[in-house]
């Protein structure tokens, strides 16, 4: 009987929810847009933070990991690696133990060279999920970036 009862929470589970339906999706666009980026050496999530500090300009990486809503050993991990591959650099801060961060002249010059192959890959991942879906997700993370979290 406990089996059923596992069999019937898994396959409600399963059939249900959407977090588990988005990871799976999540999985599959990542790769697109990975692909379509291995050759410059850049993934999607180092992508993501490049975009979002040249739209943000200088700031925190408090700041920016609160506005992608990206847990903070994530974002340490990424940071580093981009400020390694020369995309981003550091700033002092307003107090001795804080920092800023911004995009470098090769970080700008990458999120350019990107986009061509960003081009593709958002193609390849609007035709994987529709204009229905595409439209959908838009205003979810369009809603999200512009409640811009307080520090």
């Amino acid at each position: 009987m406990a089996k059923n009862r596992t069999q019937q929470a898994a396959d409600w589970i399963a059939g249900e929810c959407l977090a588990v339906r988005l990871r799976m999706l999540l999985r599959v666009v990542n790769g697109i847009y990975d692909d379509a980026l291995r050759p410059l050496g850049l993934r999607v999530g180092q992508l993501n933070l490049l975009v979002a500090l040249s739209k943000m300009g200088e700031t925190t990486p408090t700041r920016l990991g609160r506005r992608l809503r990206i847990e903070k050993s994530t974002l340490s991990r990424d940071l580093e690696r981009m400020i390694a591959a020369g995309w981003l650099q550091t700033l002092p801060g307003d107090d001795g133990r804080s920092h800023r961060l911004q995009a470098t002249e090769a970080g700008r010059r990458l999120l350019v060279d990107a986009l061509p192959r960003w081009r593709e890959a958002q193609k390849q991942a609007q035709r994987l999920l529709g204009a229905s879906a595409c439209r959908s997700i838009a205003d979810a993370a369009d809603a999200l970036w512009n409640e811009d979290p307080a520090d």
